[in-house]
């Protein structure tokens, strides 16, 4: 009956009365001013970095606010960004394919336990499950007094990737658990019983349903896994040294022994970001298209 009568409603009436309203034009006003300027000053830090990239080592010192000069831009970028690459190339492909290892290894993990935990019945599942919770609990920095001579000493893999990746990637995969355990409880159990009916195996399952429906937050995990990784500091100052040291700790004893200027300092920082930018572009699609929200409405 009321679908009648907005029908019967002129065009107008009902565009007015099915819109969704807004906020008064002072409210508007403050909502907008607020939005910009948390948005400028999110964007301030990269702008920056990318700016002084281009400048020179006096105009850097003298404002690093300022813009580029164009009779400079040229000569110092190519200076700042070649000394860049000389200091952070050797270790910026290395670290790139440790970090995809690590994340996918984690994530992988991460998502099969969840699994398990959430489509599995077994004796002392709940208590099993609380015991991983329990590990988010203890900070991981707790754990470096005695993963230090375990790794380098009792398996032998210091100054090793592997045993880099190793703690990360077992400690980590306890947060990717409990986040998809939740994703994977609300997604429609008719859906996996139709495949049981049809003769599908837990992997197919796992491989052609839970992970298709779950993969924006799947994605979502891998870059924060991938980031984590990328941008290790102190686990790996601990555990590597020489030529397996991880980007960061290349830049950083690159800016604490001053062998790089200011220029090529930001230019260090704007090549390190490349690998970080295209993995999240590549995860929000995902998140735009909106099939985060069509996997929970099968």
């Amino acid at each position: 009956m009321d679908m009648v009568n907005v029908q019967s409603q002129p065009k107008s009436l009902r565009k007015h009365k099915l819109r969704m309203p807004y906020e008064a034009n002072w409210a508007q006003a403050i909502i907008i001013s607020v939005v910009v300027f948390c948005l400028l000053f999110s964007f301030l830090p990269l702008f920056l970095t990318i700016v002084n990239a281009f400048k020179t080592k006096e105009q850097v010192q003298v404002n690093a606010f300022s813009l580029p000069m164009l009779s400079t831009f040229a000569q110092a970028a190519g200076e700042n960004f070649s000394t860049a690459w000389k200091v952070i190339g050797p270790h910026y492909f290395s670290t790139i394919m440790v970090a995809l290892i690590g994340a996918i290894g984690q994530t992988l993990i991460s998502a099969v336990l969840a699994y398990i935990l959430s489509f599995k019945n077994f004796y002392f599942k709940d208590a099993i499950f609380m015991l991983f919770i329990a590990i988010l609990l203890v900070p991981s920095i707790i754990g470096y007094p005695i993963l230090i001579p375990l790794i380098r000493d009792t398996f032998n893999l210091g100054n090793t990737h592997f045993g880099f990746l190793l703690p990360i990637v077992g400690g980590g995969q306890v947060t990717g658990m409990f986040l998809f355990r939740t994703f994977f409880s609300q997604q429609p159990r008719s859906l996996y019983e139709s495949a049981k009916l049809d003769g599908a195996n837990d992997a197919v399952i796992f491989a052609k349903i839970t992970i298709p429906l779950a993969l924006p937050i799947i994605l979502y995990h891998f870059v924060g896994c991938f980031s984590g990784i990328y941008n290790e500091y102190l686990w790996a100052s601990l555990i590597l040294d020489g030529d397996k040291q991880t980007l960061t700790n290349t830049m950083y004893a690159a800016v604490a022994t001053q062998d790089v200027t200011y220029g090529a300092t930001y230019a260090m920082y704007v090549i390190s970001s490349f690998p970080l930018i295209i993995t999240v572009i590549i995860s929000m699609k995902y998140f735009k298209s909106g099939e985060f929200a069509a996997g929970l409405k099968l």
